[in-house]
């Protein structure tokens, strides 16, 4: 992200100089810390558990604003950082994907960036994931994958090889004797920045989830033009103005909306592949460094720091129990979850399931024989802990169905409603926001950002066949 570092702070430096000497409306508290994710809603026995799904550490050679290892061991401060926002966010799951350099050439047990008090969670006397317990009493389970051209994810074990330079070959692979590699590691196959793939490759990869949605896609000037049909500089020159520190500066966190928009080809590359009748996850990649803006903002804290990236989105998997590694990779593989963007606020009160008309219940990416006749019930959520003094926002939930033919909107509504389920084919819920109670936060820039739709959940589908 070289040129994207430059960018950013050549401008944010001059965003840090203004003269507006406004003084801030009085507005409740901005929390920069995220909910226990229980919050949104238990249903059916099923708990949300708040996950990030593409994430990079020390063991990343471009991590830590490119010094991740200095003297050959890890940035202990960027490190830190790293396990405070996971706790500070409340992070239930955080899945590593570490590019091969320096992930391929580490111990599999050292990739855990295992620290103090940390417990290691072992099956069949393997070490698969680590548990960072933080000082509030919450915890998180700490898994390791890698992303390069594919991005597996929550691996048991080093891939098989017969030396480490192999093993780069193969954490390296784009085609399906690596998909094979991979899941024989006990990892899923994950897509990290779907908009540059092409429909042939993720055909021959079989991919087990996709991102519908990366951060650095939003920001980067080339990908935003090559890829996402986007102003290649755009995004920069609108989130620079976050960067302000004098008063009337608008709320830093709300950064995101400088460039935030749906990644349109991806979503396409997802809907192609379900109408061939393929079952996909999908999550929504922060693909968070702590490398690109190094830049202090009005809060005291870095522009792109792992507290601030990992606060505005998630991925939510349903499970009995968060704290069970198993149920969560379980979660991913069936797409018994969905990605959030709770910068927009956190959704309480969301739900999805199909009925059939014996009363069997079908959660999120289950399958439904066709001659059931089942019906989906979607409940609209709202923004939690929403002041009443702010302006409401706009919500409304959108159903499509998705065959060889393409993407169709069957049915919306902005409180809970049902739809049948009667033709084969994949079936996805968004929810999307207009977050006019964000306006005030933006202070001096005025409301504009506030006040344009924007998706504010992904679900991954249900199946009828």
């Amino acid at each position: 992200m070289t040129r994207t570092t430059q960018a950013w702070v050549a401008v944010a430096w001059l965003a840090a100089c203004g003269d507006d000497a406004t003084k801030a409306p009085e507005l409740p508290a901005w929390d920069r810390t995220l909910p226990e994710a229980a919050v949104m809603g238990v249903r059916r026995g099923l708990t949300p558990a708040r996950g990030i799904v593409h994430l990079h550490s020390p063991h990343s050679h471009d991590a830590c604003d490119g010094d991740p290892r200095p003297g050959g061991n890890p940035n202990e401060p960027c490190l830190a950082d790293l396990r405070a926002a996971l706790c500070t966010d409340r992070i239930d799951f955080a899945n590593l994907t570490d590019h091969d350099d320096t992930m391929a050439d580490e111990e599999f047990s050292k990739l855990f960036n295992m620290r103090g008090t940390d417990q290691a969670v072992m099956r069949g006397g393997m070490q698969v994931a680590s548990r960072i317990l933080c000082e509030d009493g919450h915890q998180v389970l700490v898994t390791v994958g890698g992303e390069n051209d594919l991005m597996p994810i929550m691996l048991d074990r080093h891939v098989t090889a017969a030396t480490v330079a192999e093993r780069h070959d193969i954490m390296n692979g784009n085609d399906a004797a690596a998909s094979a590699a991979f899941r024989d590691a006990g990892g899923l196959v994950w897509v990290a920045h779907t908009e540059s793939k092409t429909i042939e490759k993720l055909r021959e990869v079989a991919p087990d989830g996709l991102e519908v949605y990366n951060l650095h896609a939003n920001i980067d000037p080339d990908i935003r033009k090559d890829h996402l049909g986007l102003p290649s500089g755009s995004a920069i020159a609108s989130a620079v103005n976050f960067a302000d520190t004098q008063p009337g500066h608008p709320e830093p966190d709300l950064a995101m909306l400088a460039f935030f928009s749906p990644n349109q080809p991806a979503i396409d590359r997802w809907t192609t592949l379900l109408g061939e009748g393929k079952h996909i996850s999908v999550t929504a990649g922060s693909d968070a460094h702590q490398n690109a803006l190094p830049v202090m903002f009005a809060d005291g804290e870095r522009g792109d720091s792992y507290r601030r990236v990992l606060r505005w989105f998630s991925n939510v998997a349903l499970v009995r129990n968060p704290k069970d590694v198993d149920q969560i990779k379980a979660a991913l593989k069936t797409g018994q979850m969905y990605a959030t963007f709770e910068l927009l606020g956190t959704p309480e009160g969301f739900d999805a399931y199909a009925t059939t008309p014996s009363g069997t219940i079908i959660e999120l990416g289950g399958t439904i024989p066709r001659a059931q006749g089942a019906v989906l019930t979607v409940t609209v959520p709202k923004v939690r802990n929403l002041d009443p003094s702010l302006p409401a926002p706009t919500v409304v939930a959108i159903v499509y169905w998705i065959d060889a033919t393409g993407s169709h909107e069957l049915s919306r509504g902005s409180d809970t409603f049902m739809t049948n389920l009667g033709a084969p084919g994949a079936y996805r819920v968004e929810v999307r926001i207009t977050p006019s109670h964000l306006g005030p936060y933006l202070r001096d820039l005025g409301t504009a950002m506030a006040e344009v739709e924007l998706p504010w959940i992904y679900t991954s589908p249900f199946y009828v066949e």
